[in-house]
């Protein structure tokens, strides 16, 4: 019995008799993700799901991809263009509270942009609205942002919620503002076609810090969307493995319509270069699937090193099994994600990039992998 059934169970359960002075009205019972009927009728009518998290290459992070003085239609342009030529259907996209609440108009300006280029190169968007343990307040803020440097991984992606103080502390004033975010966006693309799902939450098993945050409203995010009845499906990304968090899985294999995860391992098990087990994505993925819900594996691609993920050891099982698959990055830009995340400043150019596909200019790192992706996406 799941989380929820056991909420509405004991809802139902309770009686109020008249003259009960100590009865307290529960709230109303959660409202319930899709059947797994029709969780698979929406997943059948689909393509297989293949794609990538999708930044341009001149946006370090959610805030510069949507801002009105950064917003580069230009780039986004092209680049989703060479996505669509590997045969990519998807692009999996962070949003920002912060440029909703300073800058209203633009954001949903961008936003129809974006999904006007989207559905120009016949792709739809997974669009994501937090992530990890949030983010402070004064960390999100609209304007110049952090300059990429060489050899750091992702140096400046913003967490969200933008619901901490600079002393590290919740600001719960903020949780309705979170809300009011959440319910209007949703509110306005609930029947865009354009989209092809909402995901509450990334990885919320990374909130080791700011647990409180996360069992506040990963679960009231998720509420958020389902209110507003949109006819894509809900998902929230599971890290893994993440047995340390495994409450925040819970609450996200119980809540959502498509479930998905992360894993940045080969298929199989295998060993690292210094003789350590390495332990595939299949294990992973199997938990997921047994849980009767069509599967996208919404991050995965960690070339070289002690990781080892590579799409030639990965897609052909994702496919086998139609698990969505959407790899981390494309272009090789300002979030530095060729470099492992390990990876020190002043790092020199890897040999095998740890992330992303191509150059700048639209070149691959590797032709022998981009005809490959060709060629298991059905472009060739």
């Amino acid at each position: 019995m799941t989380a929820i059934t056991v909420l509405m169970a004991a809802a139902a359960a309770c009686t109020k008799f008249e003259g009960d002075e100590r009865f307290v009205d529960l709230p109303e019972p959660p409202l319930q993700p899709w059947s797994i009927e029709k969780a698979h009728e929406w997943y059948n009518a689909q393509p297989w799901i293949v794609g990538c998290n999708f930044f341009p290459s001149t946006a370090i992070n959610q805030i510069e991809m949507w801002q009105s003085s950064t917003y580069d239609h230009e780039t986004i342009d092209r680049e989703l263009g060479w996505a669509a030529e590997l045969g990519f259907n998807t692009v999996r996209v962070f949003l920002h509270s912060a440029v909703w609440e300073y800058e209203h108009d633009s954001f949903f300006r961008n936003i129809d942009d974006f999904l006007t280029l989207t559905d120009k190169h016949g792709i739809k968007v997974m669009f994501c609205f937090f992530s990890g343990a949030g983010d402070r307040v004064d960390r999100c803020q609209i304007g110049r942002q952090l300059e990429p440097v060489a050899g750091l991984h992702n140096l400046d992606f913003k967490g969200d919620p933008a619901v901490i103080d600079e002393n590290e502390k919740a600001i719960p004033e903020r949780f309705d503002l979170m809300r009011m975010y959440v319910e209007e966006v949703v509110a306005r693309y609930r029947e865009d076609e354009r989209i092809l799902i909402w995901e509450a939450w990334n990885e919320p098993g990374t909130a080791s810090t700011r647990e409180d945050v996360v069992s506040e409203l990963l679960p009231q995010a998720i509420q958020w969307i389902r209110k507003q009845n949109p006819v894509q499906p809900i998902t929230v990304g599971l890290h893994s493995p993440d047995l340390a968090h495994a409450g925040f899985g819970q609450i996200a294999l119980s809540m959502s319509d498509i479930n998905s995860y992360h894993s940045y391992s080969p298929w199989e098990d295998l060993y690292t270069d210094a003789g350590v087990p390495l332990v595939g994505m299949k294990h992973f993925a199997m938990d997921i699937l047994a849980y009767g819900r069509p599967v996208i594996c919404s991050e995965y691609l960690a070339r070289g090193g002690n990781y080892k993920g590579t799409f030639q050891n990965t897609l052909p099982y994702m496919k086998e099994y139609r698990i969505g698959a959407i790899n981390w990055g494309l272009v090789w830009g300002k979030t530095n994600t060729i470099w492992p995340w390990e990876s020190a400043a002043g790092s020199p150019e890897p040999e095998w990039w740890f992330h992303d596909i191509l150059y700048p200019d639209g070149t691959p790192k590797y032709p022998e992998e981009v005809e490959y992706l060709k060629e298991i996406t059905g472009v060739l």
